[in-house]
């Protein structure tokens, strides 16, 4: 049932984010473009202000005659998201302002004997926390490359080795207890920057995430969709070589374990190519990219077989979801141009000619702190109650 309450949140958020999508917008143009009354836009944006959400930067300069409106802006110097998204071997933490802006960023390394819970629990009550300062903290963010299921509140993912029998869920919640927690798919974060951020025009596209896992969100009238159990789609494991080599999830040939960053050892080794990289450490898409551009024969042969495995996969999610558009974001950008074209030419011959001939393909624009504020917009945009009714969560995505 929708109370009065329940609707002035909702009107209070609509507003908060037409400011924030609109900086300089006007009570004029607000009440306009909402369809709500200017008695009730005014109402609105004077809580928002008097609760330091946004600020009222005065006259607009116009050479227009007659009385010119006050400008609306979010305030993002008294408002942050604590973001970290966690990897195996390091976490990402960084303070993330209300208008979208990073107002910290570090990295802190992860070893094989560490407890990774301790870790996250350091990153913010030590780091975080006191940089902070005398700014709202509106909520934490974590990200996690894997399947978070919303409703059995659980995760599971290959890349960090945790499955849905470990209690990471509760951990987390026991940990930031008295702080609005948020937990969500890493994917979803890059493709939710990517919606916000670079203005898609596009109503049905795909979002790629091709790093050390691969993953997929798909957009429909310029939603994000989600599947049973609140769950996105899982195209880093969709097989394609039933007679391919064995995945962690348990399935044989998943797209994850041929084309994903891990698998480079042994494609590299394959490829004639393990000799030209350096020594010491995994090898990196940038590595691989780098050569190619270079005319390194090998990099490029490892680069077309890359590529060719993608498109056998993306021709399957074109035949069932008919996106106009696809942007493949993550580390995989830094296989360089020859990537994209060769999943480009792979796709005209293999996948459904009258879907793939309307498809674009493009590498993201954004850079990949765009998980972080995507993680923080979106927490923003679909959790946070500007009425004050804030509850601790998790809230899972």
């Amino acid at each position: 049932m929708l109370t009065q309450q329940i609707i002035r949140a909702r009107n209070l958020r609509n507003i908060y984010q037409m400011i924030d999508q609109n900086a300089g917008i006007s009570r004029a143009t607000l009440a306009k473009q909402s369809k709500l009354s200017k008695t009730t836009v005014s109402s609105l944006v004077d809580e928002l202000i008097a609760g330091r959400y946004i600020e009222d930067c005065g006259v607009t300069v116009s050479r227009l005659q007659g009385r010119h409106p006050n400008e609306l802006r979010v305030d993002g110097d008294d408002n942050v998201v604590a973001v970290i998204s966690w990897r195996r071997t390091r976490l990402d933490i960084a303070l993330v302002s209300s208008d979208s802006t990073l107002a910290f960023r570090d990295q802190i390394p992860i070893c094989e004997q560490e407890n990774s819970i301790e870790c996250i629990r350091h990153s913010f009550f030590d780091i975080l926390l006191p940089e902070v300062g005398a700014a709202r903290l509106m909520g934490v963010c974590i990200i996690v490359p894997g399947i978070v299921d919303d409703i059995r509140r659980r995760i599971n993912s290959t890349v960090l080795g945790i499955t849905f029998s470990d209690p990471v869920v509760q951990q987390l919640t026991d940990m930031m207890v008295g702080y609005p927690l948020c937990i969500l798919n890493d994917t979803a974060c890059f493709a939710y920057a990517e919606s916000v951020f670079t203005k898609i025009e596009d109503p049905f596209y795909a979002y790629i995430n091709v790093s050390r896992g691969v993953g997929a969100c798909l957009f429909a009238d310029g939603k994000m969709l989600r599947g049973a159990g609140g769950m996105s789609t899982q195209f880093g494991h969709f097989s394609i070589d039933h007679n391919g080599p064995q995945c962690l999830c348990g399935n044989k040939g998943c797209l994850e374990r041929l084309i994903g960053e891990y698998a480079l050892d042994e494609r590299a080794d394959a490829c004639g190519l393990s000799k030209d990289l350096p020594n010491g450490r995994r090898p990196l898409f940038s590595d691989v990219g780098a050569l190619a551009e270079n005319g390194n024969e090998a990099a490029l042969k490892l680069i077309r077989e890359l590529a060719q495995d993608l498109a056998f996969g993306l021709s399957n999610l074109i035949s069932m979801f008919n996106p106009s558009l696809i942007v493949i974001g993550g580390t995989g950008v830094n296989l360089g141009p020859s990537f994209l074209k060769e999943v480009h030419a792979a796709l005209s011959k293999i996948g459904f000619r009258e879907f793939v001939s309307r498809v674009k393909l493009q590498y993201s624009r954004l850079g990949l702190d765009s998980e972080l504020t995507g993680a923080a917009q979106y927490y923003i945009n679909h959790h946070y109650d500007f009425s004050g009714e804030m509850p601790d969560g998790p809230f899972l995505r």
